[in-house]
């Protein structure tokens, strides 16, 4: 945990290194700029910080580790340490390449992450009184990111402008999935417990 709070930690970091204003830009020409700079900033920030919080969530239902899931982790990071590259491509602004890489980079995240949950959340791992329905709703809630970035990449080929606007906006997508996921583990807890008794 403590190494992938640092990755976390470093990534989140280098996001800062693009909000340099350039030089002897003053004015609207420097607020043309610099928008997607805080566009990309502000999406990546909270991009990583909704990842690590999912991260430390699925962990502490977890008793103990193995290999497999310290290589699917690690992969996963990769993937997070990897995001500010393209925050750097779209800090330079709504070009249709740098966008659409970013949001397919995001995407690649959440994927990743939903590889881990099913990794994580093998029985022989978990603590007592985990779920499969715990399991569903951690896979389904990790899907609202992917969901809205993939929507965004298809966007951003035509419009890529209106693709970083909706990146701001996607916390909706989230919240709807976060719901969906709860619902569906009371189902899946109910059918268990009803088949038990």
């Amino acid at each position: 945990m403590f190494f992938s709070d640092a990755v976390f930690a470093i990534a989140i970091t280098l996001l800062v290194l693009d909000l340099k204003p350039p030089a002897e830009t003053h004015g609207a020409a420097l607020l043309k700029v610099m928008i997607p700079k805080l566009i990309g900033f502000v999406t990546s920030f909270f991009v990583i910080g909704i990842y690590w919080l999912a991260h430390h969530r699925l962990f502490e239902t977890i008793r103990d580790q193995d290999g497999a899931l310290r290589r699917a982790n690690l992969v996963f990071l990769a993937a997070v340490a990897f995001l500010p590259f393209p925050t750097s491509l779209v800090a330079e602004g709504p070009a249709v390449i740098p966008v659409v890489l970013y949001a397919l980079s995001v995407a690649l995240v959440g994927l990743l992450l939903v590889g881990l949950i099913l990794v994580a959340r093998r029985p022989k791992l978990l603590r007592a009184g985990e779920t499969r329905g715990g399991t569903a709703r951690f896979a389904i809630r990790s899907l609202g990111q992917q969901i809205g970035f993939l929507i965004t990449a298809a966007i951003a080929t035509r419009k890529p402008d209106w693709s970083m606007l909706m990146w701001l906006l996607l916390y909706p997508i989230v919240l709807a999935m976060d719901r969906l996921g709860r619902l569906v583990e009371r189902r899946m807890d109910a059918r268990s417990t009803h088949q038990q008794s």
